[in-house]
């Protein structure tokens, strides 16, 4: 007998966490922080206790054979181990409400994930952007390739999103099969990819799909002739190379840093426009994992040496270099380097926002973020283009794939997700469970 149980991430944007279980394993996906607001900062984290306290906060679960004995008897669920059956985990994307949540697992527990996802899942670590610590057994899946777990059978399907590594998954036992979106895009460099997992997953038994852009408005998903969307990746690929070209100072690009494949396109075509892509050391690293051929430089206000191991020899540039010849350069600023702006904001022609932190108003930040810029009388503007499939396209993934079966979450109205080629579609409670 196969059974699905829903932990979290079904009303929200956050933190799916599922179970599948058969006689012999228990395979869970994600593993990322729901509720996330809850955390507040200003709170200092209790070193040795973080697990213990995401949990309580309800940030994460409290569930059994994932965790170190000590923490189990905590939270008084088995530790990893002391189940019957087999625990592993699958990571569907390196973003913090789908794998925020690694650290917190006894070192044991084996997590499988793309080897895309595998390679930025450590360098997350290398350069401390990790909560609580690295997990020790991350083990990588080839896209396509399958893994074998007691009577379980995963296949790793990738999919386009605005993270590198990004993959969903088919999940197969004795009683059928169950596909797992995780996020996805098709207004990406790969729309191709994305309706490829589709055609991969067609005809099973129960499937699972995110639905964040149907959260906010009503939608009609139904009745959809195609998307709306006219910004892509390449659109805005087309931006950037045109900003580099036109622009008469210094251009300020705030990005989402795990969107690396994004950083490796603008490398070309700001070069194409005769300026010099700068980084700060932490996108830099990253960048440099993937793509060792990009030519690029490493931002340090002061100078010094790169604390970032795959960057440490590449050219450095300072403030003093910005402020002396701004039209040579495209900087790329993290959101908490922000204030680093005070001492450049003379010679900025424009800062483009671009899926950076902070992301949206309900960040407490943005609005301090945004009145910042105002003071600095910056020439702002908002061009990022989320990572998630138009209302369109979530309804023609369901169509292609024509489940038995279909469990819209990941949404704060995963009621809209509907398709005349799904057979039912359930709506899960926290804590219910389906029997497939």
């Amino acid at each position: 007998m196969t059974k699905l149980k829903f932990y979290s991430g079904l009303k929200e944007i956050g933190g799916t966490v599922v179970a599948v279980e058969t006689d012999k394993a228990i395979c869970l996906f994600d593993f990322g922080f729901s509720y996330a607001d809850r955390i507040d900062n200003k709170v200092r984290m209790r070193k040795g206790s973080e697990a213990y306290d995401y949990i309580r906060l309800g940030v994460l679960n409290a569930i059994d054979g994932i965790y170190d004995k000590e923490l189990a008897d905590r939270l008084g669920v088995k530790a990893y181990g002391e189940t019957d059956k087999e625990v592993f985990l699958i990571i569907s994307h390196m973003h913090i409400d789908h794998m925020g949540g690694l650290g917190a697992l006894d070192q044991r527990v084996p997590v499988y994930m793309s080897r895309d996802s595998k390679i930025l899942y450590h360098e997350l670590g290398v350069m401390n952007e990790l909560e609580i610590r690295e997990h020790e057994n991350v083990l990588p899946i080839d896209y396509d390739d399958s893994i074998t777990v007691q009577d379980i059978k995963v296949t790793c399907i990738q999919v386009d999103h605005d993270v590198i590594g990004a993959c969903g998954f088919l999940i197969e036992t004795k009683d059928g099969k169950i596909c797992y979106t995780g996020d996805y895009r098709l207004h990406g460099y790969h729309p191709e990819i994305s309706l490829d997992f589709a055609n991969k997953c067609k005809g099973a038994d129960l499937m699972i799909s995110e639905g964040v852009t149907i959260s906010h408005s009503d939608v009609d998903v139904l009745a959809l002739e195609g998307p709306v969307r006219e910004n892509t990746e390449l659109t805005l690929l087309d931006k950037m190379k045109s900003y580099a070209e036109n622009e008469q100072g210094l251009i300020v690009i705030n990005n989402y840093n795990r969107n690396v494949e994004r950083v490796h396109n603008f490398v070309r075509v700001i070069k194409e426009a005769g300026r010099e892509l700068v980084l700060d050391p932490v996108q830099a690293e990253y960048l440099a994992a993937f793509y060792k051929e990009d030519k690029f430089s490493v931002y340090l206000p002061e100078g010094g040496s790169v604390n970032a191991p795959l960057v440490t020899d590449y050219p450095i540039v300072t403030r003093k270099d910005i402020l002396a010849n701004p039209k040579k350069y495209v900087l790329q600023q993290d959101y908490k380097d922000s204030y680093e702006l005070f001492d450049i904001a003379s010679v900025i022609s424009i800062y483009l926002h671009m899926d950076g932190a902070p992301l949206g108003d309900y960040d407490p930040s943005y609005e301090k973020f945004y009145t910042m810029l105002g003071v600095l009388g910056l020439n702002v503007e908002r061009c990022g283009l989320g990572g998630h499939a138009e209302p369109f396209y979530l309804r023609n993934t369901v169509d292609i794939i024509e489940p038995k079966i279909l469990v819209p979450l990941h949404s704060f109205r995963p009621e809209q997700l509907k398709s005349e080629h799904a057979g039912k579609i359930i709506l899960p409670e926290v804590l219910d469970e389906i029997t497939l």
